[in-house]
Formats: C-alpha cells, structure tokens, sequence
C-alpha cells in the first residue's frame, strides 16, 4: 500500500469518543475549506460503526452547511432515526466550533435479492491508458500555482485518476458537459466493502463540480470563481473492488441561478453500474475589477 492511500485509510479510521461520538482529523489539500468528500467518507465511517454489523449501507445523503477548517478536527455526532426489520436509518451530524458544517443521512439494508437491471456502461470512451493521468496535468501546470499551495496541489494522490476531458483550472476551456473518469487506488487497498465504500465516497466529490463548468470556459481556480458543494448523495448498488479500473461517468445537465447540478454513474470493467452519484453546487461568478 502507497504511504498516501495509508494515510487516507487512517484518516477514516475516527476515534470513537463515546458510543455514538466520533472524532476525525482534517486533511489540508491546499485551500482552507475541508474537502467536501472527506467530511462525507469520514460521516459514513462513524455510521458504518453505529449501524448493525448484517447490515450494508446501500445509500446516503449529504447537505453542507457551511465550510469546513482544514486546521482544525471534526466531531461526527450519529443519531438513529429508524431500525427497522431490514432497514436502519442514521443521521450524523458533523461539527467544527461547536456549529454544525454538515449533515448526512445514511442507510442501512439487510442483504436480499431481487430483480437485476442498469443503465449500460457508456461506450467508446477510451480505456485508462487512452486518458492523461492528473498527476501529470498538474505537474505541468505547476508554475502557474501559487507557490504556498503547490506542494499540495502537485503531491501524490491517493488515487490514480485519469480523465478524458482535461480543463485548465486557472483558465477554463469550453468542454462538453461531460467527464469520463477512471481511477484505481494508488496501491492495494484491503478486501474490506466497508473500507472501500468510505473510500469511493471520498473520491466521488472530485469531478462533479468541475464538469458543470466545461461549457462555461471556466476553471474553478479563475480569479472571480467560487466553487462550493450544496449537496451530494451517492446510491451503492453492487460490489466493488478499487484495487481495479472503474469508470466515472458524469453529466452536468443543468446550471442556472449560481448553481450546477450533475449526475454521475460508476461502473466497474465488466460493466456493471455500482454506484450512482447527484450533486449540486455552488458556481458563482463575480467579475474581477
């Protein structure tokens, strides 16, 4: 396992403070707000602990506050809304400074079976060795960082991420309102579905956002930009391993009113649909003087 995929296991790996109190530290990636998929990955953690060990979370639903310090730890404070027979329902409610910065709801199933259908895996879209890792954009990009944050923003990634449309985030070119992603994890990653679910929640936050701004010639670094996740829910449909290629497919189809909305599929090689992605952000645009 890579030292920076460790890192990030151990980051979700909360102290318990009581039974239903958990206590995460923050990632610094450059910008003072906590990053939108840690403060997620983080709530499902303290979640997956609360809940029934049969049971498998197959959903959740985040709504942020306000933003988060990356200086300073979270407290993932977890309520039980519903046990039921096959269902368990939590709440989690994480807080910085004694406010509230984001409230997640998750669910629990019991495992049955059922019908079987999906939506078919895009096709034609390149294999991962047709994409540029983001690794590299970003090493290219790097004299244009401001240099108290280019350390962070050109660092080892715990994720091998690479994308089919790359967008200059200083200065944005007009995309189609699409992205097709593919990312492993930079190293092994343990057989664990609790582990790995935490783990793709994290890594679901990256691109959403972004693509809502392909058609606007925009990059979320612009000067004048502001770039802020709203909401965010992810539906875990089948198993998974990231230890292999999967398939990041997202489509923005709306932006009006400073917002952007975008949905996103995942699907493993084989094609199977294994989670489902919504977001809605903030994009705001304000002209520089």
């Amino acid at each position: 396992m890579s030292d920076v995929l460790n890192k990030l296991i151990r980051l979700l790996q909360l102290e318990q403070i009581d039974d239903f109190l958990f206590r995460g530290e923050s990632q610094d990636l450059g910008l003072r707000q906590v990053f939108g998929g840690q403060v997620v990955a983080q709530a499902l953690s303290a979640a997956i602990q609360t809940a029934p060990t049969d049971r498998l979370l197959h959903s959740c639903h985040a709504y942020f506050l306000s933003p988060g310090d990356s200086q300073h730890p979270i407290i993932y404070d977890v309520e039980t809304l519903r046990e039921g027979r096959n269902f368990t329902a939590l709440r989690v409610k994480a807080i910085q400074h004694n406010e509230p910065i984001c409230h997640i709801t998750a669910s629990f199933q019991t495992e049955e079976t059922g019908f079987d259908h999906q939506s078919q895996m895009p096709e034609n879209i390149g294999a991962p060795q047709d994409f540029t890792e983001e690794t590299v954009v970003l090493q290219k990009l790097a004299q244009y960082i401001p240099e108290n944050i280019r350390d962070k923003f050109t660092a080892e990634r715990p994720f091998d991420i690479r994308t089919k449309y790359i967008n200059n985030p200083f200065k944005g070119l007009s995309l189609p309102p699409v992205q097709y992603a593919w990312v492993r994890s930079n190293g092994e990653v343990p057989q664990n579905a609790k582990i790995q679910q935490c783990l793709l929640a994290y890594f679901s936050d990256f691109h959403p956002l972004l693509t809502a701004l392909h058609p606007h010639e925009t990059g979320f670094l612009q000067s004048g930009m502001k770039v802020a996740t709203i909401d965010h829910s992810i539906w875990f449909h089948r198993p998974f391993d990231l230890n292999d290629w999967l398939l990041y497919a997202i489509e923005s189809n709306n932006a009006y009113g400073a917002r952007g909305l975008a949905r996103g599929q995942i699907f493993d090689r084989q094609g199977r649909l294994i989670a489902t992605t919504q977001q809605e952000g903030l994009i705001r645009y304000t002209q520089p003087k």
